[in-house]
């Protein structure tokens, strides 16, 4: 599907972590960049959080001061050709402008909310990087008619390597197994499809807010990240994925894969996800990803694959195939800096 060129080589990153809950991607995104012979120096400003959390002792302004005088300090010290951005939420514009002002570096961002976040947040604090990245190729459009040129759509990729040395057990298995699995916060549009699918099919749900719902007989507890949400993966028939926004138009739920797509790709797990334009650009319908565009649509193939052992698991392997050919983050983070490159050099 794609011709890959060799990335000629650069010299510092200074990559500035996600939030917490994106702990396994924060260390995985790192480690693609060296893939690709960049030298990386990781600032996890979560840990500043975390310790605060524990004592309870300072207000969130406090925190944040502390972090952004952290921020300037280390790209004062390391010298980064580059600094990398994922999300950001407590990095403030005029740290930003500070470093500008002590280095010579170009800063840029990856957004993974977009969407929803572009009036209040994203559309806001693009300007202030020389680029910004977005997994979701119809908030390109809203950056550029704000006025800002610099946004490029980049979608998610993954650590398969990794994935594969996740293991599971026989507890493990005891403890997932099931017909359909979803992991992922509350939403009232995820509520209206999964609660239709109630006393119908073995379910389990994963995720923050479903403690609050009707749904107590199938919530088996707080969200899973990282090794355990791979083991849930592994460990179900089929996966069922929502995207935030769904059947609210495009406005709403954008055109791009959430990152649960390529998550549970790179797990060889069956997925049946809503329809998202973007998906057919990145896996085939059918073959490699089974989509669904109403609910209707979603029992006639929920019925379909427990039905078809076989035709359900080649589906999940050529998923995972597709993965290690064009969607490994290692080739993702090689696709960014050559953006990057090619408009500095253009």
């Amino acid at each position: 599907m794609q011709q890959h060129t060799k990335l000629k080589s650069v010299n510092k990153v200074l990559y500035v972590s996600g939030y917490t809950r994106m702990v396994l991607f924060n260390k995985l995104i790192p480690k693609a960049i060296r893939d690709n012979h960049f030298d990386v120096f990781e600032f996890d400003w979560n840990s500043f959080y975390s310790f605060n959390r524990y004592l309870n002792m300072f207000p969130r302004s406090f925190v944040v001061k502390k972090i952004n005088a952290e921020l300037l300090k280390t790209a004062i010290n390391y010298k980064p050709d580059y600094i990398f951005v994922l999300k950001g939420e407590p990095i403030l514009n005029s740290t930003l402008n500070k470093i500008r002002d002590e280095i010579d570096t170009t800063i840029f961002n990856w957004f993974g909310d977009d969407p929803w976040e572009f009036p209040y947040y994203s559309g806001k604090i693009a300007p202030n990087y020389d680029f910004f990245f977005t997994y979701d190729p119809y908030s390109v459009s809203l950056y550029k008619n704000s006025g800002y040129s610099k946004a490029f759509h980049l979608p998610y990729g993954y650590d398969v390597d990794f994935v594969d040395s996740i293991n599971v057990s026989v507890k493990d298995l005891k403890k997932y197994k099931c017909d359909i699995a979803f992991i992922g916060s509350y939403y009232p549009e995820r509520e209206d499809v999964l609660g239709k699918l109630l006393n119908k099919y073995d379910i389990k749900i994963w995720g923050r807010g479903w403690e609050k719902t009707s749904f107590k007989n199938v919530f088996m507890g707080r969200a899973l990240y990282g090794k355990e949400m791979f083991k849930a993966m592994k460990s179900c028939k089929i996966l069922i994925n929502i995207h935030k926004g769904f059947g609210q138009g495009v406005e709403a739920s954008g055109e791009g894969l959430n990152l649960r797509v390529m998550e549970a790709a790179a797990a060889g797990c069956f997925q049946l996800t809503n329809y998202q334009s973007d998906i057919p650009n990145r896996f085939i319908p059918d073959e490699e990803i089974v989509l669904f565009r109403d609910f209707e649509e979603l029992i006639e193939k929920i019925e379909f694959y427990l039905n078809n052992d076989e035709k359900r698991k080649m589906i999940a392997s050529a998923a995972r195939k597709r993965v290690v050919k064009d969607h490994t983050l290692r080739l993702r983070m090689k696709q960014l800096f050559e953006i990057i490159n090619k408009e500095k050099n253009g």
